[in-house]
């Protein structure tokens, strides 16, 4: 029965996922999180090695999950995604190439990053060359060594490291992509301290971006603007939410609240808004069909709404179980 284990090492915890991927709908095994102290993870990036990996092996050793075949998710702002046109060569060559072809679209050294690609299609110069659109992804090669060393110290095989933005497609379009419409379907993954958006059309992830912008925000807001210690912004925060058009008005608190959280919903949206409109405007598109939302920082009250409002499409709530069957939680070595 094949096994894979997905490690999300987040800002506030470290999560696992037990999938058995032998199957047409892959089967959850079982999950288990730990939590992390403030400042060990920042938007992706392992401050604490130390701190992590102790984290990490205590979530093995308490929860017996399996070792081996164990895929590292990463996002963060040191890992570029972009399309790139290339000469439509061998496969071998064009691994070989790689460097040399996308050395001038990504803002790192080609030396300090390792490289992968997803073909995306393929298409004839004016001058009938023939060329090949892809999806490269760039991760600056420190920054992965340190995770995957964090995983191997606390005793795990990895087997392969997946950009995130990817996993999350899998899970809220499941392995068919073009469910939903041939059209562009976007997903926006709002996490604690960054948002992750990806655009799918006709089964292929075309566009990915990480934002520098998450669910802390708005609690920092709160704490900041309104004076609020963190754990009653928190409270706050979930219970109150934005309005889903305009500002709210009245003097009171709660419209006081409202008021700051709303606008740094705005701020978001705007960060969505200008991402989605590069996707549009460099692939001829017109508008997404639909933007599927998944996240914690997603739950806040009105922001779906809002969100519908400002990009002129429907926005959905990720349906992970659409895709995924949860068989009988067995963990074991």
């Amino acid at each position: 029965m094949p096994i894979a284990v997905g490690l999300d090492i987040g800002s506030e915890s470290v999560r696992a996922a037990v999938v058995d991927v032998g199957k047409a709908t892959p089967i959850l095994r079982g999950f288990a999180e730990m939590p992390l102290p403030p400042g060990a993870v920042q938007a992706g990036d392992i401050i604490d090695e130390g701190v992590v990996t102790e984290a990490v092996s205590a979530l093995w050793k308490r929860h017996h999950l399996p070792r081996k075949r164990v895929v590292v998710g990463i996002a963060n702002q040191r890992v570029i995604v972009r399309q790139v046109d290339v000469p439509h060569i061998e496969e071998e060559e064009l691994v070989e190439a790689l460097p040399y072809q996308v050395q001038d679209a990504i803002p790192i050294p080609v030396e300090d990053a390792l490289l992968d690609y997803v073909p995306l299609e393929e298409f004839a110069t004016p001058d009938g060359d023939l060329m090949l659109s892809i999806l490269v992804v760039a991760a600056q090669r420190e920054m992965v060594e340190t995770l995957v060393g964090v995983a191997r110290r606390a005793g795990l095989q990895v087997l392969s490291v997946d950009l995130q933005a990817f996993g999350l497609v899998r899970a809220a379009f499941g392995a068919d992509l073009t469910v939903g419409g041939e059209g562009p379907q976007g997903l926006l993954d709002i996490g604690a301290t960054m948002s992750q958006i990806a655009v799918v059309r006709a089964g292929i992830t075309r566009f990915v971006r990480m934002l520098p912008t998450g669910g802390a925000q708005f609690t920092e807001a709160l704490v900041s603007g309104c004076s609020l210690n963190r754990e009653d912004a928190e409270e706050r925060k979930r219970s109150i939410g934005v309005v889903a058009s305009g500002l709210p008005e009245g003097d009171d608190e709660e419209a006081t609240l409202r008021r700051v959280l709303t606008r740094t919903a705005d701020g978001l949206i705007e960060e969505v808004r200008g991402s989605v409109n590069y996707y549009l405007s460099q692939s001829g598109e017109h508008s997404l069909e639909r933007l599927v939302v998944s996240g914690n920082g997603a739950r806040l009250p009105h922001l779906a709404n809002r969100m519908a409002r400002a990009l002129g499409t429907r926005v959905e709530p990720v349906r992970v179980f659409d895709h995924l069957s949860v068989g009988r939680m067995h963990m074991t070595e």
